[in-house]
């Protein structure tokens, strides 16, 4: 009933279970430096088309993480979701690009640059501050999204109705 969290897991910005192996016990206990567990951040730091990929632990799960995966651990300067968001920008990103190691598909970043590239240094208040602007904005686009959807599924509707009177 272990996680096992790899480039895979996380491909979509976020720890997906259903693209998750499950591992043994025993496989998990004899990686105790590779668990995880709620505010921890993950980044692919491997493969063309999911190196600098994040995904952030917002559920109590039991996890290890595969190699080609780090988990970033932050102190409690830092609010875990500001952090997520900042390495999901095309900043961050392009720090990645820019510091990976490698040709092609065979592209690696590794847990020594991560330490050395910039974070934002600003208050938890202001931190948050942005985080609920960025949850505002997140909602926002939700709600537009089951609108689009819901108009969809209206529109289908019509196709339908107009097939069937056309055919019947």
């Amino acid at each position: 009933k272990c996680y096992y969290l790899s480039m895979a897991t996380i491909k979509n910005w976020k720890f997906e279970t259903e693209d998750s192996q499950l591992v043994s016990n025993d496989f998990a206990a004899s990686f105790p430096n590779k668990k995880v567990k709620i505010g921890d951040i993950l980044i692919s730091r491997s493969g063309e088309g999911s190196i600098g990929k994040v995904a952030l632990i917002q559920d109590d799960i039991d996890g290890v993480f595969a190699d080609f995966v780090m988990r970033v651990r932050l102190d409690d300067s830092y609010n875990s979701l500001f952090a997520y968001y900042y390495f999901r920008t095309s900043y961050f990103q392009y720090l990645i690009e820019v510091h990976k190691k490698g040709l092609g598909n065979n592209t690696n970043i590794f847990p020594s640059q991560i330490q050395e590239l910039p974070i934002l240094d600003i208050s938890l208040k202001q931190q948050q501050t942005i985080v609920d602007e960025i949850k505002s904005e997140l909602d926002a686009q939700e709600l537009i999204k089951s609108k689009i959807s819901e108009l969809r599924g209206q529109i289908n509707t019509l196709i339908k109705d107009v097939v069937e009177k056309n055919n019947g």
